[in-house]
């Protein structure tokens, strides 16, 4: 069993399979990679995952889109 994870803390708890209670296991650390380039995709922002997928064209139309919404929020 092998998991991959980006921690966010020191500390970290890890779940034990049912069919492992009472069996010795082994823990290992392992630097996958040692820049933030090397993150897994998974553990990218959303923003940073979906950054270039709008043309300029069409980030600016959503952006208008996006001001014209707030604006008749405003007004109900």
């Amino acid at each position: 069993m092998t998991k991959i994870i980006t921690p966010q803390k020191s500390r970290i708890s890890v779940s034990v399979p049912k069919e492992y209670i009472g069996l010795p296991v082994a823990i290992t650390m392992v630097l996958v990679g040692n820049r933030k380039e090397d993150k897994p995709i998974y553990a990218e922002r959303l923003s940073d995952r979906l950054c270039g997928s709008f043309t300029k064209e069409d980030a600016e139309d959503f952006i208008q889109h996006t001001k014209q919404m707030r604006e008749e929020w405003d007004t109900i």
